[in-house]
């Protein structure tokens, strides 16, 4: 957890920062619902306040990032980038879409399904691909920091999808440049994440991220081939084919 004034890092029972003395908000005694929301605040302040320490250095400020946070807050803290990430997912793709008239009539109930599925597959393959490799190659890590990687790694990318649906496909030589800057950020922060944090060796973690990341673009492929064919495989409207 870390102090909403200063920023420094405090133990989850302190009631005061140990830098500022300020005191610190408590979750005891509070109703269910409130306790969730706190707990909600307070993973939100600590996704905050990684994203600040490794955004100026993505790639040697995650695993400092990671410390800071502690192995206790590392797996929320990796949920609330997952949030982010598939919220720009599910936003970026429909402002990509080509067209918006009649989309959850084209979709349909399922198309919609395949849609939410797409936006969470990639941060679900990069935190279930992390645990497996972890512990194939005999990684010294924890759940928690294989979700915080993924989460923490899947952001330019996920960032990148938003930029290109308000961008749109008018600046395609823009988006495709973002979205080579993003994939190879993604890509450095899965290896530094791999060796520094799980403790994987370089080899290991050379044969992991291709092996993440191909099986994460294949699946996520497959959900956006599914979605684009529409209701019965019939394609999209054909009046968006016609120049």
């Amino acid at each position: 957890m870390f102090c909403h004034k200063c920023g420094a890092g405090v133990p989850e029972t302190a009631k005061a920062c140990p830098s500022c003395m300020s005191p610190l908000p408590q979750l005891r005694g509070l109703g269910a619902p409130n306790a969730v929301a706190g707990r909600v605040q307070g993973a939100s302040r600590d996704a905050l306040a990684a994203l600040k320490l490794f955004a100026g250095d993505p790639v040697g400020g995650l695993a400092r990032a990671y410390e800071a946070i502690g192995a206790a807050k590392a797996q929320s803290t990796g949920i609330a980038f997952g949030v982010v990430s598939v919220a720009c997912f599910v936003l970026g793709g429909y402002l990509t879409f080509p067209f918006k008239e009649g989309l959850f009539d084209f979709l349909g109930f399922g198309g919609v399904l395949k849609c939410l599925l797409f936006a969470v597959m990639p941060f679900l393959c990069a935190t279930v691909g992390g645990i497996t490799v972890r512990r194939v190659f005999g990684g010294q890590g924890s759940t928690g920091g294989d979700v915080f990687v993924a989460g923490a790694a899947l952001l330019p990318v996920s960032l990148c999808m938003l930029l290109a649906g308000i961008l749109g496909l008018a600046n395609i030589e823009v988006v495709a440049v973002l979205s080579v800057f993003a994939g190879c950020l993604a890509v450095l922060m899965l290896f530094s994440g791999y060796t520094r944090i799980a403790r994987l060796s370089d080899r290991a973690g050379s044969l992991s991220v291709p092996i993440v990341v191909l099986l994460g673009v294949w699946l996520t492929k497959i959900l956006a081939t599914s979605v684009l064919s529409g209701p019965g495989n019939a394609g999209m409207p054909p009046q968006y084919f016609n120049y």
